[in-house]
């Protein structure tokens, strides 16, 4: 078996794992994108209805990056900076410079929808959607019909 799917089995359970026991441990949900959000409100001195920055929120967004890494080492074996999108090539810019421009601009996005949907994909379908929250579930539904939509949208005409 490819150890990119070994990788994926193991990532999945792991995750499964780690909302779980979050709940067990701290009796609330998991979720990132209000870890960034305290992150840049602690970066402007200007944490407002955020609090504190809290430190599992802060670990967490932290592990997210440093996970990647640790695969790209461990399961394949080398790291490199690369700008190579994989199939997305064909539907971004050829620029490295608008390439970060289109990715910054997305995930600028996809941050203002997390917090309009109060909570990103992690604390809706994984923690909300664990414990069966209808609001969690309807915002589940509309990220993954919006994914779908957006990709098959940028894919039109280039198959």
């Amino acid at each position: 078996m490819d150890s990119y799917v070994i990788a994926a089995w193991l990532g999945g359970l792991l995750l499964g794992w780690f909302i779980v026991l979050h709940f067990i441990i701290l009796g609330r949900g998991a979720g990132s994108s209000t870890g960034y959000a305290c992150l840049v409100k602690k970066a402007s001195n200007n944490l407002g209805k955020y609090g504190v920055l809290d430190p599992l929120k802060f670990f967490f967004i932290l592990g997210l990056p440093l996970g990647g890494l640790i695969h790209a080492l461990v399961v394949q074996q080398h790291f490199s900076w690369s700008f190579d999108m994989g199939m997305y090539e064909t539907v971004l810019p050829d620029s490295d410079a608008l390439k970060i421009a289109v990715l910054v601009l997305g995930g600028a996005f996809l941050g203002f929808g997390s917090r309009m949907a109060g909570g990103c994909t992690t604390g809706h379908v994984l923690a909300g959607g664990s414990v069966l929250n209808k609001a969690s579930l309807v915002a589940g539904v509309i990220f993954f019909v919006s994914a779908l939509v957006t990709v098959q949208l940028l894919f039109l005409g280039t198959g």
